[in-house]
């Protein structure tokens, strides 16, 4: 009886040797990049189980005042100031009944290499008012009344962005929070060429008091 028990084992131990052989020459036969391509699939699989990966956390918009600087979607912008009127002499924009002008002026700074257009969505287009619809808008430059067609690289400009709003939506004495764009920049390799910007967001908010027009500025009906 213990010569049988004896020969079981035997026969047991051989065959365990030579399926462990069986598979040391299989695993040599696998490509390296095989078994790590599986070991990750194995770790996704594991994570799931366990409530899957966590979500990227989203950037938090900075809250800033009057004359503090923010940089996104390559501009470096400053908010100095806001006033609200009726038709503004050189806005560049005229607002229709029920509505009025908003201007705010501010120190832009294009850090892009290249000139970019001034009232594109990844632009001063994108500069907006919080809970604020905005009709129609225009840019000029303080220094002479000129249209602001383009910012030109690494030139610090001021500029008057005016906006035609409801006439109900911003009163003198209001505080308006200005929303500033954030955005990537892409290099374009295949299909599109260049750079462009996309996923514009808000990178700040930039909170400031709200004037009345001067006087002398409104264009007044005879």
């Amino acid at each position: 009886m213990g010569e049988d028990n004896e020969a079981d084992a035997a026969k047991r131990a051989a065959s365990e040797a030579r399926a462990a052989a069986w598979a040391r020459k299989m695993a040599d036969r696998i490509p390296t990049g095989w078994i790590i391509t599986g070991a990750g699939a194995v770790l996704l699989g594991a994570t799931a189980a366990f409530g899957g990966l966590e979500p990227a956390s989203e950037p938090v918009p900075k809250e800033l005042e009057a004359g503090e600087h923010f940089v996104g979607s390559d501009l470096d912008i400053a908010v100095l100031g806001a006033e609200v009127g009726g038709e503004v002499r050189g806005a560049g924009v005229v607002p229709d009944e029920g509505e009025e002008t908003l201007i705010v002026t501010l120190e832009v700074t294009n850090l892009f290499e290249e000139p970019r257009i001034a009232l594109a969505p990844h632009t001063l287009s994108a500069v907006r008012i919080d809970g604020v619809e905005i009709v129609r808008s225009d840019a000029k430059r303080i220094d002479d009344g000129s249209v602001l067609s383009y910012l030109q690289p690494d030139v610090r400009t001021r500029v008057r962005l005016a906006w035609t709003i409801d006439e109900d939506a911003v009163s003198p004495g209001d505080e308006i929070r200005i929303i500033l764009p954030d955005s990537t920049r892409y290099e374009g390799s295949f299909v599109t060429r260049g750079s462009y910007w996309a996923d514009i967001q808000t990178g700040a908010y930039v909170t400031v008091p709200v004037d009345a027009v001067p006087a002398d500025e409104e264009v007044v009906e005879p």
